[in-house]
């Protein structure tokens, strides 16, 4: 007979915890205020599910914003929660835990994930994951990874974080509320595997009053509702187009916009290497910018890009690349830029200008109450414009003067270069290639 050896993990929840351990479904979305405890509560469940699976080597992954992320909020609360379980062992490098299980002749394992790369991740299975920080993750890490690594495991998640605006985090939260996404569409997973909880610093009483009210008195109102009230509305800190994207939204101006078929379309591009390139579509009608499509693609060259280019329905008058496509590389002996003109024709292609990162942010604040966005096919570049902020200094806890490099910064790069250049200006000569480019520019007049 086997003996039953009893562990505690050292884990005792409190009072709002207890009841969420046992309300979880398969697919849960939590909505935390600050030091609700979120993260201890997560990691708890994990570990507590992977040691009732009686499946042959159950796999966790507990994934942030980003692998130092990962490793600085939760890695060693995973050490200290399973430092008593038998046959444990730890793998530092990996961010591992391992829990071998010798009468069954297999292992647990727990390991920790950045979702900065979220191609990095795919191939693999999971019995349950946890993304923390939800709203600082892109899309791709939930529909293109997490989810498809579930499906033949048949495995659980748990959405947890604090508002970060209306992205995905918020998308996910109205399902699980309601059963339908946010444009009106009802999707077929069953909503009955789906909970949803939103607790407010004002509701736990985690956090006493006084200090809540001295917080208040130090904090803006977006972040005040944003950290401790949960307010998906609140504009995002940090963010620097968030109150302009608000006014555009309020307005009306993210919405329907067909093509007009009377109207040449520009393209203006971030190019990627190890990253995701983007792209945004744009047309001028009279005094209003339509924004009508949107490309961020991870992993494909030049001629792949090109396809999906020419594959769409419009007539170009010109595309725009960022001004390190005049730079070539030493492999080809040719730039970016003369690819681009062997592929979309020479008269089609110019280098955009490269300015001051601050003057193309205040550039994109001046154009944006002109703009018109499809909210279907601009989807994930609005969202990059909503999410796009400074980056954050926890040494000296303040915002920087500089922005932060993540997902959204593909999308908002290449908005910023539309910015800055959308106008009538000479296309750059290829003599001038690599070292110089054509600086004329007047950032509101209409290509004639």
């Amino acid at each position: 007979m086997r003996k039953i050896v009893e562990v505690s993990t050292g884990y005792d929840p409190r009072p709002h915890q207890a009841y969420l351990h046992n309300a979880l479904r398969r697919f849960n979305v939590l909505v935390f205020h600050r030091r609700f405890g979120k993260t201890v509560f997560a990691i708890n469940e994990s570990i507590d599910r992977g040691l009732r699976n009686m499946r042959q080597n159950p796999k966790y992954f507990y994934i942030a914003p980003t692998y130092g992320q990962a490793k600085r909020v939760a890695w060693d609360y995973y050490k200290d929660y399973t430092k008593n379980l038998p046959n444990v062992e730890v793998n530092e490098s990996e961010l591992r835990i391992t829990v071998y299980r010798p009468e069954r002749g297999d292992k647990i394992t727990w390991q920790l994930l950045g979702a900065e790369n979220p191609h990095a991740i795919r191939g693999v299975y999971a019995d349950g994951a946890v993304l923390d920080e939800m709203g600082e993750m892109s899309r791709e890490i939930w529909g293109m990874v997490v989810r498809p690594a579930l499906s033949d495991r048949e495995g659980w998640c748990i959405f947890i974080g604090t508002p970060r605006g209306r992205n995905l985090f918020y998308d996910l939260y109205t399902f699980a509320t309601t059963g339908f996404w946010p444009d009106g569409e009802q999707r077929d997973e069953a909503p009955g595997d789906w909970f949803a909880a939103k607790y407010k610093a004002s509701d736990t009483g985690i956090i006493p009053k006084a200090e809540l009210e001295a917080a208040r008195q130090t904090m803006t109102s977006d972040e005040y509702n944003q950290e401790y009230e949960c307010d998906f509305s609140a504009a995002l800190v940090g963010a620097y187009y968030g109150k302009e994207m608000n006014r555009i939204e309020e307005s009306g101006q993210i919405t329907s916009v067909p093509y007009d078929n009377m109207t040449g379309v520009e393209t203006f591009w971030d190019l990627g290497m190890s990253d995701a390139t983007a792209i945004w579509f744009v047309q001028r009608c009279g005094r209003e910018i339509h924004l009508i499509d949107y490309i961020e693609e991870s992993n494909k060259g030049l001629h792949e890009l090109v396809k999906m280019i020419k594959e769409r329905p419009y007539v170009y008058d010109m595309h725009n690349l960022p001004h390190d496509a005049a730079v070539r590389e030493l492999g080809t002996g040719k730039s970016r830029f003369e690819v681009a003109e062997s592929l979309l024709g020479k008269r089609l292609v110019t280098v955009m200008r490269k300015d001051a990162i601050d003057d193309g942010i205040n550039a994109t604040k001046m154009i944006l109450g002109k703009c018109w966005f499809d909210k279907v096919r601009c989807a994930r570049g609005i969202e990059a414009l909503k999410a796009y902020e400074r980056k954050w200094d926890p040494k000296n806890q303040v915002l920087m003067q500089k922005p932060l490099h993540n997902w959204a910064s593909h999308g908002a790069d290449a908005f910023r270069g539309l910015a800055l250049n959308f106008s009538e200006r000479p296309r750059v000569s290829r003599d001038a290639l690599p070292t110089r480019t054509n600086n004329k520019h007047n950032t509101f007049s209409r290509r004639r």
